[in-house]
């Protein structure tokens, strides 16, 4: 038999806790003695105080823990609740990752002020894309999902064995409440890989643009920012889809480091 501070220390919980697991009935000990009303243990029960520390750090009350193990409780079934809150909070760290990175970009955008950028007036080429299009309702949906969609159009490109003749491009244009993304890359006259449709991007007679080179995209809708009011100082509006043209990204090979980005916005 383990006295109640040695059964403690095996189970990993206090000696306060054990006592008010005994009193709510969920972890009674193996003995009390009548005389001294010392509580021991046996070594057989640690898996049910095993049990009931996971259910409790899977944020289960103590009532429905002793629920729980009232129905007999498998040790598969904890196992499998475990896995299902481990993937939740490593889900939770994803989101709260990408939430932070936007914070700091934030930070970073409010700390330097307006950024000073090179702007041009230029026209836009016409532009055939084979890709993928999707409405979304906010930035946030959008900064989600292009990722995803350039590894599902280029996925589609190589096992096509298609040949690029020109960057990959995403097009952004407001409809209604919501947005219109395009993601592609140019691959000439070669044929639509499976999955992905032929996009035409409409010249444009007027467009001003920007370039952004940087280590990550962290500054790009401070970029985007600057660009849009360069358009309104110029007595200018957006006409049309705002284009990103990736002239270099992280992923074009070994050697590759960094981002660089036309960023142009249609005007008139």
């Amino acid at each position: 038999m383990l006295s109640i501070g040695e059964f403690a220390r095996m189970a990993g919980v206090s000696v306060r806790m054990l006592r008010h697991y005994d009193r709510l009935g969920i972890l009674v000990p193996a003995r009390v003695d009548a005389h001294t009303g010392y509580r021991s243990y046996s070594a057989s029960q640690l898996p049910r105080a095993n049990q009931l520390v996971a259910l409790k750090d899977l944020g289960f009350s103590l009532e429905q823990v002793g629920a729980m193990l009232g129905d007999g409780l498998t040790a598969g079934r904890v196992e499998a609740l475990l896995a299902a809150r481990r993937d939740e909070l490593r889900a939770q760290v994803a989101q709260d990752t990408v939430r932070i990175s936007r914070i700091e970009a934030k930070l970073r955008l409010i700390e330097r002020g307006p950024i000073m950028s090179e702007y041009t007036e230029i026209p836009l080429p016409a532009v055939a894309l084979v890709g993928l299009t999707a409405g979304v309702a906010s930035i946030e949906e959008i900064e989600g999902d292009i990722g995803p969609m350039f590894d599902r159009v280029n996925g589609a490109v190589d096992a096509a064995s298609a040949n690029r003749v020109g960057p990959g491009v995403a097009t952004y244009e407001v409809e209604g409440e919501g947005m219109r993304v395009v993601v592609g890359e140019q691959v000439g006259d070669a044929p639509v890989p499976a999955g992905l449709q032929r996009i035409d991007v409409a010249a444009a007679d007027r467009a001003v643009t920007t370039r952004l080179e940087a280590p990550d995209l962290s500054g790009i809708q401070a970029a985007w920012q600057g660009l849009m009011g360069e358009v309104e100082r110029r007595g200018l509006r957006p006409a049309g889809a705002g284009r990103e043209v990736y002239l270099q990204t992280p992923f074009d090979g070994p050697d590759a480091s960094g981002w660089v980005i036309d960023l142009q916005q249609p005007v008139s």
